[in-house]
């Protein structure tokens, strides 16, 4: 249900999905967004909001403050398809079961110390068998922020992205599997974490650092003990090295990359550009573009060259389905590139805003060599440009009827 409100009304964690302002009135790129913090409703006081209008699940009584706005049509992308809730599984419906799948798991391990492990396997030959079959499903990972406990979400795209370097590898079905299973449970150390330590806002102290750095070591021991083999075998040496680093600076045992099993010296690349492009309680998400920059300039002398070299390819720097941001104020979709395999050379983009922030009626489709990132201002998902994952899809399918 939609209900019109004063702004003075408006909290953290409700929706908004419209604004009595016009959307070229204000410095939001869409009008619809969850509200974070007093922070966003600051911005929209800012801005000369009055009255936002909010989706709510129950709905409550008429007030003073309250009145009833007709919904604007929407405007351009018409021929868009609305969201059909009875869509087959997609990534992140596959991201949600697994989020859930490891609260569960790793509340067991808190419980008794144990792992669902008939469970968990299941659930991952079910992801391979997804990847093999989506093989750019992995752009459409949902962001940290939308989940309660960032570690499950880190730890199910870590496995969605470590199986797809596999699959990208040409490797076979059963070693995808085996590099699915490690990065899944890569991080189930933490269960032994205090809670306040891993949600900690700021952050950790020397003492808190010791706990955290601790582990690997904690995700050893628990899965060292479990009678699967693929998971006492490989996981649990996964567990215990993916933090470790090419100069000795990495724990728990300050191993050089040689030391360390192959699957291991990639997982820890994939584990970093997951969680520097994710949501934090600390600090917000950074693009892939800077990760990766990131990587290649400032840590490269950490972790393998290659693997860097390798995951920005397999993501592109500015992945598929992205929308980016040009300096004329253009805001383009990538679409499609000309080398599918690595994301290089030409590529296929779809113009969705012209300067100046208009949306067009339809989305322009136009080929272009390639895209200087020193033109590009930012990067969106299809979620802050305002459409829905039907939406993004049916852009993504290259759909007949686009220009």
């Amino acid at each position: 249900m939609k209900k019109t409100i004063a702004l003075s009304k408006l909290k953290p964690g409700m929706k908004v999905v419209g604004i009595d302002k016009s959307w070229l009135e204000t410095p939001f790129l869409s009008h619809h967004f969850v509200v974070r913090s007093e922070k966003d409703i600051d911005k929209l006081r800012e801005s000369g909001v009055r009255l936002v209008t909010v989706e709510i699940d129950n709905p409550v009584p008429e007030t003073e403050d309250s009145q009833t706005i007709p919904e604007a049509p929407e405007r351009g992308l018409e021929e868009l398809p609305d969201e059909d809730p009875g869509k087959e599984r997609n990534i992140l419906s596959l991201q949600r079961e697994t989020s859930r799948l490891l609260v569960r798991a790793f509340q067991q391990v808190r419980i008794n110390g144990f792992l669902p492990t008939d469970e968990i396997r299941s659930h991952v030959r079910e992801t391979v068998d997804f990847l093999l079959h989506n093989r750019h499903a992995i752009s459409l990972l949902s962001d940290i922020h939308e989940n309660d406990d960032e570690t499950y979400v880190h730890s199910a795209n870590t496995m969605f992205m470590a199986t797809a370097f596999a699959i990208r590898h040409q490797m076979e079905d059963a070693e995808c599997f085996r590099w699915g299973l490690a990065a899944l449970l890569h991080d189930v150390g933490k269960t032994r974490v205090p809670e306040h330590i891993l949600k900690k806002p700021g952050p950790l102290d020397l003492l808190e650092w010791e706990i955290m750095h601790q582990h690997p070591i904690y995700g050893f021991q628990i899965l060292r003990k479990n009678p699967d083999p693929e998971i006492h075998g490989l996981a649990a040496q996964v567990a215990v090295e993916h933090h470790e680093r090419m100069n000795g600076s990495g724990y728990p045992h300050h191993l050089s990359l040689d030391a360390v099993h192959p699957v291991s010296r990639s997982l820890m690349v994939l584990d970093i550009y997951e969680a520097l492009t994710g949501h934090r309680v600390y600090r917000s998400r950074s693009t892939p573009r800077k990760v990766i920059h990131y990587l290649m300039n400032d840590y490269s002398d950490r972790v393998s060259v290659p693997v860097i070299l390798e995951v920005a390819s397999m993501v592109g720097i500015f992945p598929v389905g992205t929308f980016v941001e040009t300096e004329d104020g253009e805001i383009l979709m990538i679409q499609k590139y000309e080398d599918g395999e690595n994301y290089r050379g030409q590529m296929t983009v779809l113009k969705i805003f012209g300067p100046g922030k208009k949306i067009l009626p339809r989305p322009e489709k136009r080929k272009i060599p390639h895209l200087d990132p020193t033109t590009v201002l930012r990067t969106y998902d299809y979620r802050s440009i305002g459409l829905t994952q039907e939406q993004w899809e049916y852009l993504m399918g290259g759909t007949p009827g686009i220009t």
